[in-house]
């Protein structure tokens, strides 16, 4: 098998980067997701009942959601880093990521990842990318230049 390339914290290419779990559904109970889970969340919404944004606008959302962000947690500009973040809170929850998408919340993660200079993106493990296809949730990224 292939050796991974090691992980660097200091990522050259990339000026910033973090990942965000999002979990949807249109009667998501915040509450609910959390007990599930046993996860505290970054922050949630729930459809219809006005909130505010991370930048400070408020809206009334057309959806409810339930999200876990590595921005505040994990200081690496290495984005594997703040995947293996997320995997590490769901470690040990898979029937209860099952159960959800079974019930039909919408999974997935999304990276922010702010390129320093233009060349050489992010990476993924092929473990990395194992392990979400286990779970059944989709990786994106939001990428900035």
């Amino acid at each position: 098998m292939p050796m991974e390339p090691p992980y660097d914290d200091d990522y050259p290419t990339c000026a910033r980067t973090y990942a965000t779990l999002h979990i949807y559904h249109d009667d998501l109970d915040p509450n609910a997701i959390t007990r599930i889970l046993g996860i505290e969340p970054t922050r949630t919404q729930v459809k219809g009942r006005l909130c505010t944004s991370m930048t400070g606008r408020t809206f009334e959302p057309e959806i409810g959601g339930w999200f876990l962000s590595t921005k505040h947690d994990v200081a690496s500009k290495d984005v594997r880093r703040h995947l293996d973040w997320i995997l590490d809170k769901l470690a040990g929850r898979d029937g209860a990521v099952r159960s959800l998408q079974d019930s039909g919340h919408r999974m997935d993660v999304f990276c922010y990842w702010h390129s320093a200079w233009g060349h050489g993106g992010p990476l993924l493990s092929p473990a990395l990318m194992r392990r979400f296809g286990e779970l059944g949730i989709e990786v994106g990224f939001d990428v900035y230049g």
